[in-house]
């Protein structure tokens, strides 16, 4: 690096960055070793990187390298993305980015542009899910070195306010979970041409806490009977872009096993009886694969809502509530975190307590019960 004082009185500075030479003039001398010093820290620290790139490559460039990225070796570099997660930054990007970043530079992709396109979107969850990809790619951008700071990182100046929850999740007691089984077999399109498989289905998701996708995927092989009952959770089928894809894989990418209650082993053994161990174990009526959306409205929610009608204390739910069903009913049977851990299908014990934190509050309530009734026994 050198610098230079002009003829003008100015003073011009001279560096090097990503091997091309670059000039900056500057009014006062002051100014110009102040940016001296800045270049200077910027090359020690790793960080120092030709910003003019972000002047003429297009945001739909930028998309197209990331989402790339993304699909090769994903988000942190350590493995690819699965396809419904790609299938979901594409939706979102050709929902609400496109039409309005496309074409610009990603040094015009400003504060003031973003915060205007904020205003654009109609619901808070969009908005924010809009916001958080957007964010991840501009900070594509800066690590890349195309930008120098990313305008998409402070929800706060951007004003995106977090999402109200549009209702609380649902757990069921045992008696509700029996009732909404008996009314998704034997209700509804089901009333005189009952489908027991169904039943079943929803009293296995309540008591294992699979997933829609493992349940939906579920083959006869990964069923275990006798006096220990399992099922070990590897398989899963996800819609990709309308299609259902069979994967070798779940959710936390790798195999789990979680107990299953004996008499819905007992039901699942006499279900599964004299079908061959790849074939899948719940399919429509008709031997079909599961849709979720399908099976959602035509069976779930139909049966939901007779449920309320019988029952004033039963909640409004969707499929997934059953997963909260299964960590309920494990909870209040005296089940500890490791376990509640491998039926939730968690990476950690840590997220399983922060998401069903106020159940083992509830559950601490109750050991302390127990041990002041002890505690009172043994003074007597």
């Amino acid at each position: 690096m050198a610098w230079t004082k002009l003829p003008n009185g100015k003073y011009r500075l001279d560096y090097r960055v990503d091997g091309k030479r670059r000039y900056e003039t500057f009014r006062t001398k002051a100014e110009m070793l102040a940016r001296d010093l800045e270049i200077k820290n910027a090359k020690a620290g790793g960080t120092f990187t030709d910003t003019r790139k972000g002047g003429k490559i297009r945001f739909h460039v930028l998309y197209e390298e990331w989402v790339g990225r993304i699909e090769r070796v994903g988000a942190r570099g350590a493995r690819p993305a699965s396809p419904v997660t790609v299938a979901g930054y594409r939706r979102i990007y050709e929902t609400h980015l496109r039409g309005h970043f496309e074409n610009r530079t990603l040094a015009t992709v400003t504060l003031t542009v973003i915060n205007e396109w904020l205003k654009s979107f109609s619901t808070d969850d969009a908005r924010q899910r809009a916001y958080r990809q957007l964010g991840r790619m501009l900070q594509f951008a800066v690590d890349s070195g195309y930008i120098a700071t990313n305008p998409a990182r402070n929800a706060t100046i951007n004003n995106v306010p977090t999402p109200s929850p549009t209702r609380e999740p649902a757990a069921l007691t045992v008696t509700q979970l029996q009732l909404l089984a008996q009314e998704v077999a034997s209700g509804g399109r089901y009333t005189g041409a009952s489908h027991e498989a169904y039943g079943l289905l929803i009293l296995f998701a309540g008591t294992t806490g699979l997933r829609w996708s493992e349940v939906s995927g579920l083959r006869v092989d990964a069923l275990t009977f006798g006096a220990d009952p399992q099922v070990v959770v590897r398989t899963t089928l996800v819609p990709v872009d309308g299609r259902l894809e069979f994967r070798e894989t779940t959710k936390g990418r790798k195999p789990r096993a979680v107990p299953i209650p004996g008499s819905v082993a007992e039901a699942l053994e006499e279900h599964v009886r004299g079908i061959a161990s790849d074939s899948l174990v719940f399919t429509s009526p008709s031997g079909a694969e599961l849709r979720s959306s399908n099976f959602s409205r035509r069976v779930f929610q139909p049966a939901v809502k007779r449920c309320r009608e019988l029952d004033a204390a039963f909640p409004d739910m969707v499929f997934h509530d059953l997963r909260r069903t299964a960590v309920t009913l494990a909870i209040s049977a005296g089940a500890n975190v490791k376990v509640v851990q491998q039926i939730a299908g968690h990476s950690s014990a840590v997220t399983t307590l922060d998401v069903y934190a106020q159940l083992f509050a509830d559950d601490a309530q109750s050991s302390a019960r127990a041990v002041d009734a002890r505690l009172r026994k043994a003074v007597v």
